[in-house]
């Protein structure tokens, strides 16, 4: 018992001078914190998402976890054109939307290390060492580089939009390839949260809107019109079934025709991503044939709704909504998102007969032709790819004709491919040639030797499409150019 006691006693005067060094090292530490510099606050921003704050330079909001690449171009600021002489010496401007990474630019420049290649499209680098000779811009296969004052690296032109991929024109949304950034991941993620929008808006609007105009019937009024069935319309497209929307989806050409359009065994970049109402899915590398499986099974399986084969024309402001017109018929819908990609329709060559029924501007199956004559007709990497699928250990007698000296625009890849093809004699090319006429068995081209007339069962014309950039400009939306930074971090 009186050993008991003694260790109290002892622990309570232990405690005792315990709690005294403790209080006495506490007073220190807040007297050299008065005395210390305040920490230098991390600059923050909102969220476009969710308004939560951010750090600067994030890659991911840490509150809704959106991506936020996503916005790189809409937060860009738009170019300003200067021509001031004193604002230093011209430097090469080099224009996004048409830089189609070929390298030419870079190849061209005597200064090594002035140009470089950044995901994918060429940059100024080092402005250092930029002489201004203007090589790379007489290079440029595209037309893609000017020479201006005021220090701009890269520009691209794309439609004005805000943080909720709004147009101008409130009540249109843009997403996908059309808005600045190609990447299938990023075009999902834009559908998708635009689609997220539109809902809120309907709900903050609900009993509040004015009724439908009396001359449109009720069986075309649509809460939305969603124009493509690309990543990012077919994004949208379920993202509005999972809202339970009354939705319109046109799509110009078949399910996936932004898929189907490239030439066979194109291979994509792998990428995990979530479609809306399917669930996780992954792309690994492969042909876009698997990327087009993937599709159809999302179609399949989700039952959502596409108007395939079915053009806009027009879309003009009617009320609360807007009048909607496609070649086959006539809606109303209270919003729009447009999903056009950037490669448009088809260009087309205004020549006798180029509305058989054997020419065509995509390859869809390579493997169904077997002892054919073709022609493949353009100079980039669909032409070059879609000649050499065709025309894969001989299985065809095919022709590449282009109307230039040789193939700068495709990738070096291609090129070399090409080039062995010709030298195995599996396939042949006409340099400065152009096609005339199209009959039912044969073409006719115009050659540097003169014309020839050739046997023919199938032509591909592959030389681009015309650019949505015209009905924008039709409908109102704003087009600018907007100075981007080799950066693609959250600014």
């Amino acid at each position: 018992m009186d050993t008991f006691v003694a260790f109290c006693i002892a622990a309570v005067i232990t405690l005792f001078f315990v709690r005294g060094y403790l209080k006495q090292l506490t007073a220190k530490q807040r007297g050299s914190a008065g005395s210390a510099a305040p920490r230098t606050k991390v600059a923050q921003l909102p969220c476009p998402r969710c308004a939560q704050p951010i750090t600067q330079g994030a890659a991911f909001c840490s509150f809704c976890g959106a991506a936020l690449a996503m916005w790189t171009v809409q937060q860009a600021a738009v170019a300003k054109s200067a021509v001031n002489a004193q604002l230093g010496r011209a430097t090469p401007v080099i224009n996004a939307s048409l830089c189609v990474g070929c390298s030419s630019c870079i190849e061209a420049c005597p200064e090594s290390g002035a140009l470089e290649m950044v995901s994918g499209k060429a940059i100024l680098a080092h402005p250092d060492l930029c002489t201004g000779h203007a090589k790379c811009a007489e290079a440029c296969p595209t037309n893609g580089i000017t020479y201006a004052f005021g220090g701009v690296l890269q520009t691209v032109r794309v439609p004005h939009v805000n943080s909720d991929f709004q147009t101008n024109i409130p009540g249109i949304f843009i997403v996908g390839e059309l808005g600045g950034m190609g990447l299938i991941k990023s075009a999902i993620h834009e559908g998708k949260l635009a689609m997220d929008r539109v809902q809120s808006l309907l709900q903050q609007q609900e009993g509040t809107l004015p009724p439908t105009p009396a001359a449109v019937p009720a069986d075309a009024t649509y809460d939305v019109a969603i124009i493509g069935a690309g990543p990012a319309g077919l994004s949208a497209s379920l993202t509005a079934q999972q809202h339970e929307l009354h939705y319109l989806t046109l799509e110009q050409g078949e399910i996936a025709a932004t898929i189907r359009n490239y030439p066979r065994h194109k291979f994509l970049m792998a990428e995990p991503l979530t479609m809306p109402l399917y669930g996780d899915l992954y792309l690994a590398d492969g042909t876009k044939e698997s990327l087009l499986s993937v599709r159809e099974a999302i179609v399949q399986n989700t039952g959502v709704r596409i108007k395939t084969n079915e053009r806009l024309e027009r879309v003009v402001r009617n009320g609360a909504g807007f009048h909607i017109e496609s070649t086959k018929g006539h809606y109303y819908a209270r919003y729009v998102v447009l999903a056009l990609g950037r490669r448009g329709t088809p260009r087309r060559l205004g020549i006798a007969g180029e509305n058989l029924g054997k020419v065509a501007y995509r390859l869809i199956e390579a493997e169904s032709y077997r002892g054919k004559n073709i022609l493949v007709l353009g100079g980039g990497d669909s032409a070059l790819e879609a000649a050499l699928a065709v025309g894969n250990n001989g299985a065809n007698r095919v022709i590449v004709s282009y109307r230039g000296t040789d193939f700068s625009r495709a990738r070096e890849r291609n090129r070399n491919f090409l080039r062995a093809a010709e030298q195995a004699g599996t396939i042949r090319v006409l340099y400065n040639s152009t096609l005339q006429a199209i009959t039912p068995t044969a073409v006719r081209l115009a050659t540097a030797v003169g014309d020839e007339e050739l046997p023919n069962d199938f032509v591909f014309i592959l030389i681009g499409g015309e650019s949505p950039e015209g009905f924008l400009v039709k409908t109102g939306i704003e087009i600018v150019e907007k100075s981007l930074q080799p950066s693609v971090q959250f600014q």
